[in-house]
C-alpha cells in the first residue's frame, strides 16, 4: 500500500477535525488505493459517508465499509444520513438518538440485516411505509418524537421484540397490532390514545406494556385480556 495513503488513514484517527477533513479530501489523489481499501469509488457520496462515520469515532478507518456492523452517533447534531448508508448490508446496530432528524431517511430502510434502531429524541413526525423492508428488525426505539400514527406496514415486522413509541402524539392503535406475535415490550406511554383494541390479547409473549398518561377508556378490559403482562397505566 502507498505510504502516503497509509498516512492519510492514520490521520482519520486524529481527534482534530481539520486533520480528518484534510485526509478525506486528500484521498482524491489516491482513488485506486481508496477503492481497494474501502470497496467504494471515491466521489462526493463516499466523502459524505466518511464525514458522517468519522464523527464521534463511529467507524474504524482500517475497516472496509462493507464490514461495518455497528454505528452509534448519539447527540451529534445530525439532520440526515448519507445515501451510501443503505449500502452497509452488514449493519445490525444503528443508534442516532438525540439528533435533529425530522424524518426516518429512506436509505435506512435498505438495511436488510438491521436488528436494532435507536431514533429517540429527534423531531420525527412520520414512520415511512418503507419500514416494511426492515424484516430483521428486533428493537425499534422511537420515543420522544412527534409521531401521530403507526403505519400498517410496521405491523408486518414479525421479528420485532421491543417497540418503543412513548411520548409522541399517537391517537389510535390499529387492531393489526395483533400481527406482532413476538413482541415482548411495548411502550405507548404519554400519547393521546383513548382505546386499545381487544386484538392485543393475541400478543401472547407480551410481558410489559406502558400505557401511562393516555386517556384510555378500556383499561380494565385490557388488564383482563393480558393477565400475565405487567401494565403501567
Amino acid at each position: 500500500m502507498n505510504p502516503a495513503f497509509q498516512n492519510l488513514l492514520s490521520q482519520l484517527k486524529s481527534k482534530n477535525k481539520t486533520d480528518i477533513e484534510n485526509a478525506i479530501s486528500q484521498f482524491e489523489h489516491h482513488k485506486e488505493d481508496f477503492k481497494n481499501h474501502f470497496g467504494l469509488e471515491y466521489n462526493e457520496e463516499s466523502k459524505k459517508m466518511m464525514f458522517f462515520l468519522t464523527k464521534n469515532n463511529a467507524w474504524c478507518a482500517k475497516r472496509v465499509f462493507s464490514k461495518i456492523t455497528s454505528i452509534s452517533l448519539k447527540n451529534s447534531v445530525i439532520k440526515d444520513v448519507p445515501n451510501l448508508i443503505g449500502e452497509l448490508q452488514n449493519l445490525r446496530y444503528l443508534r442516532l438518538e438525540e439528533n435533529q432528524m425530522q424524518e426516518i431517511p429512506k436509505q435506512i430502510t435498505k438495511l436488510k440485516n438491521l436488528q436494532t434502531l435507536y431514533l429517540i429524541k429527534n423531531q420525527i413526525s412520520e414512520i415511512p411505509k418503507e419500514i416494511i423492508e426492515l424484516e430483521n428488525l428486533g428493537l425499534l426505539y422511537l420515543d420522544d418524537n412527534c409521531i401521530t400514527q403507526i403505519p400498517q406496514e410496521l405491523f408486518t415486522l414479525k421479528n420485532l421484540l421491543h417497540l418503543y413509541l412513548g411520548n409522541n402524539k399517537i391517537q389510535e392503535i390499529s387492531d393489526e397490532i395483533m400481527a406482532l406475535k413476538n413482541l415482548i415490550d411495548l411502550n405507548l406511554g404519554n400519547n393521546q390514545i383513548k382505546y386499545i383494541p381487544q386484538e392485543i390479547k393475541k400478543l401472547k409473549k407480551l410481558q410489559w406494556l406502558n400505557l401511562q398518561n393516555n386517556p384510555i377508556e378500556n383499561i380494565d378490559e385490557i388488564k383482563a385480556l393480558l393477565p400475565n403482562c405487567t401494565i403501567i397505566f
